[in-house]
């Protein structure tokens, strides 16, 4: 082959080459699933195609909100401008054209009109949701107020103020201010929600309280391209009469199970380690692993009223014996988030029986340690809200089963009552029957010889510290 032809194709090769490479550096950009999309400029506003909006953003929009629904779903979406799917826990409206949503009053409920010829199935206008997933649980449904869909309403009421992004309509009411159910109810089906739009949303909030989300307005805003929250609803604060206008909206929360995202779910490809992530950014948490120490901090979560380590001063004692420094902590503490976050994301090992407060486990570094003491009659919601959750965080988990001794309901029933000999026949009943008992009911005096082993099993978990040459 001539030399010029040679430079030729060397040089059709290079061009190849470097295409390849630009095109894979932008479809990198977009990886959607993992949460890869750029944080986009206020200049870009998807409020429709006749005021400068770029065609291209707003369709982004629109495939962004579409990944919330699977399959059949979708369809509908695209066929009827919106969809609305019942998970068990949770119900989720999704529309990607214009909404006007006013707020709730003493005599109505806040209600989202479909303005944009939306259709809602047969038998369903209005369509009426509580976006609040724990739809299963009278007691929280009874805790969260109404939202109203409706569609084709003859005189929609006018916009008294224009919003640039779609909305996320959801409730802060249910079981909220028990700190596992801000994080299971709330943040993460919200992070699961809004999460894969970067920012471009404007985040509403039913059952509105003004200590909720100012304790969260950190994490909140993170998810939210405007500086401010807008309020639907709430039980105690006055909410202006309003109608807020959106391009789009979604009314509810995705829900994957406690403590869970699962990738194989709607939005797709979102982990549990992704909110962890997402948290630790938010807060602004360091992001290395457990470092090794020579007397690596354990906290301890201490319990007041119920499951309450009777002899916790033996227990503090014994962790420092093993060679802990130990930092206890009292539920009062807890209450400023990025605070105590900071405490538990500069620890080697959280540690409490089990409760709400091992929820803070969200805040550990990589590698840190979980142990979580299950008290009699519990395997089952230890293992389900703390252990599993804890392994898919990247986290190493420890438990020490109480024996039934060890507890103050030994000493409450006879020793053949089911109570003490079959707890899983009690759990069977019911969390109605069951809650009295073993989470309300019971202390725990654990047993200091076994339990050293325990902490010997956190202690040798935890990096090697390394020495000075």
């Amino acid at each position: 082959m001539a030399k010029g032809s040679r430079r030729l194709v060397l040089g059709f090769l290079l061009l190849l080459l470097l295409y390849a490479t630009f095109l894979r550096s932008n479809i990198a950009s977009l990886h959607l699933g993992k949460l890869q999309l750029p944080h986009w400029s206020d200049n870009l506003i998807p409020t429709g195609r006749s005021d400068g909006t770029n065609v291209d953003d707003v369709e982004l929009t629109r495939f962004l909100l579409r990944r919330l629904v699977p399959g059949k779903a979708r369809r509908e979406l695209s066929q009827n401008g919106i969809s609305c799917i019942a998970d068990p826990e949770s119900d989720l409206c999704v529309t990607t054209d214009a909404v006007r949503i006013s707020t709730a009053t003493s005599s109505s409920p806040a209600t989202v009109y479909l303005t944009a010829g939306q259709q809602l199935r047969p038998g369903f206008n209005p369509f009426v949701l509580r976006p609040y997933p724990r739809k299963t649980d009278s007691f929280a449904m009874q805790r969260t107020a109404p939202v109203h869909l409706l569609a084709a309403h003859s005189k929609p009421p006018p916009c008294d103020s224009t919003h640039p992004f779609p909305a996320i309509l959801f409730s802060t009411g249910g079981f909220a201010g028990n700190f596992f159910h801000d994080v299971n109810d709330v943040l993460i089906p919200l992070f699961l929600t809004a999460g894969h739009l970067r920012s471009r949303a404007q985040l509403l909030v039913a059952d509105f309280e003004p200590w909720w989300t100012q304790k969260y307005r950190r994490v909140l805003l993170h998810l939210s391209s405007a500086a401010s929250l807008a309020v639907a609803s709430s039980p105690s604060t006055p909410v202006e009469p309003k109608v807020h206008c959106f391009p789009a909206a979604v009314v509810g929360l995705k829900y994957h199970g406690s403590l869970l995202c699962n990738t194989s779910d709607s939005p797709g490809g979102v982990s549990t380690l992704d909110f962890r992530r997402f948290l630790h950014d938010a807060l602004g948490l360091k992001g290395e692993r457990a470092a090794g120490a020579m007397r690596p901090v354990l906290v301890l979560i201490s319990r007041r009223r119920s499951r309450a380590l009777l002899n916790e001063d033996g227990v503090v004692a014994l962790a420092k014996k093993v060679g802990f420094e130990v930092e206890v902590t009292a539920p009062a503490r807890m209450s400023s988030v990025g605070e105590f976050a900071g405490v538990v994301n500069g620890c080697g090992v959280l540690m409490g029986v089990h409760g709400a407060g091992l929820t803070n486990m969200v805040f550990l570094p990589a590698g840190a340690v979980v142990v979580q003491v299950v008290p009699w009659g519990l395997d089952w919601a230890a293992a389900e809200y703390y252990a599993r959750p804890a392994r898919r965080m990247g986290l190493h988990y420890v438990e020490y089963h109480a024996a039934v001794e060890e507890s103050t309901l030994y000493d409450k029933y006879p020793k053949d009552n089911p109570v003490l000999v079959d707890p899983w026949s009690i759990n069977r009943q019911g969390y109605n029957v069951s809650r009295p008992i073993y989470t309300d009911g019971q202390n725990l005096t654990l047993d200091l010889a076994r339990f050293r082993e325990t902490l010997s099993q956190a202690l040798q978990l935890l990096p090697r510290p390394t020495r000075p040459w």
